[in-house]
This record gives structure tokens, C-alpha cells and sequence, in this order.
């Protein structure tokens, strides 16, 4: 390759990093963001089945001490 073409593809290819980079940085804050909320909500609904799986053991037992009609 001459040398103004490796110029020309440096060039390039540098615009390319300046134009490109900040928006992927950008997408990587974004998607870590979204990472952290998703995970943030998948323990909040953990903690919502493990509080009606413990009100539905519950009422089990209550139920088996009732009397049989």
C-alpha cells in the first residue's frame, strides 16, 4: 500500500474510532445500567415468591390443624 493510501485509511479509520467509541462507551454504561436493573428486579421478585411460598406453607398448616368435617 502507498503511502498516501495508508494515509488515507488511517484517516479513515481514525474518524471512524473518534465517531464510534464515545457511542459504544455509551452503549456499554447503558447496558450495564439495564444489567443492574434487570438483576435488581429478578431478586425483588425472588423476594415476592419466597414471601408466597412461605404465606402458602402457612396456610398448609393451618389447614391440616383444622378438624375434619
Amino acid at each position: 500500500m502507498t503511502t498516501s493510501a495508508r494515509t488515507v485509511v488511517d484517516s479513515f479509520r481514525e474518524v471512524i474510532q473518534d465517531l464510534l467509541v464515545p457511542e459504544l462507551k455509551a452503549l456499554r454504561t447503558e447496558m450495564r445500567l439495564r444489567d443492574e436493573n434487570t438483576q435488581q428486579a429478578i431478586r425483588h421478585l425472588a423476594e415476592k415468591l419466597d414471601f408466597a411460598i412461605d404465606i402458602r406453607e402457612r396456610l398448609a398448616a393451618l389447614e391440616a390443624r383444622l378438624p375434619r368435617q
